[in-house]
């Protein structure tokens, strides 16, 4: 069954812009009650203990969002293997070709999808262009490249530009003058 792997867990990246986000969030708690602006000031923590706390929870955060993700898979194999052998084949035929990530979420979406018969595991994949359709496509395009072929061979006939013996009148009322007029 095909799936998209979670990361690799890693350290907890300090950043000069996590510390400015830190000290932004801080002065925007103080300039919400600007009256009370130095009682707030004296219990927000330091940015490094606000940064230390965030190493210290990073990996229990990290095994949470695993074992959720892990969860949401079990849930989405045990909807799975609840539909008779037959269909679950085609389903996962189907969902090994989709073009949706390969996220737990995703498969349930996509396993809710058949169960309120938006998509049918035994007809063509929906996000795949039906015969008719594709018939469809080559006939407009065969239209378009027939047009484009006759106004390249044939450009339209429109109001050619005036010779260039005959000059543009001057426009004095503005003062403007044509190019090439000496006067």
């Amino acid at each position: 069954m095909r799936f998209k792997r979670w990361p690799r867990v890693e350290a907890f990246m300090e950043t000069a812009r996590i510390r400015a986000a830190v000290a932004l969030s801080q002065r925007w708690q103080r300039e919400k009650l600007p009256l009370l602006a130095d009682l707030i000031a004296a219990e927000q923590p330091s940015i490094d203990a606000v940064i230390g706390e965030r190493h210290r929870n990073w990996p229990k955060w990290q095994q949470q969002k695993r074992d959720q993700r892990a969860e949401l898979w079990r849930e989405a194999r045990r909807r799975l293997t609840a539909y008779p052998l037959i269909t679950r084949h085609a389903i996962r035929r189907l969902w090994d070709v989709a073009p949706y990530p390969g996220d737990p979420s995703y498969l349930s979406d996509f396993l809710l999808q058949i169960e309120r018969g938006r998509v049918d595991p035994f007809c063509r994949a929906p996000w795949r262009p039906s015969v008719e359709e594709i018939a469809e496509g080559r006939r407009r395009l065969a239209i378009f490249s027939l047009k484009f072929q006759q106004s390249v061979a044939a450009p339209e006939t429109g109001p050619c530009p005036p010779p260039v013996s005959e000059r543009a009148p001057k426009i004095r009322s503005f003062g403007l003058v044509t190019a090439g007029d000496g006067d």
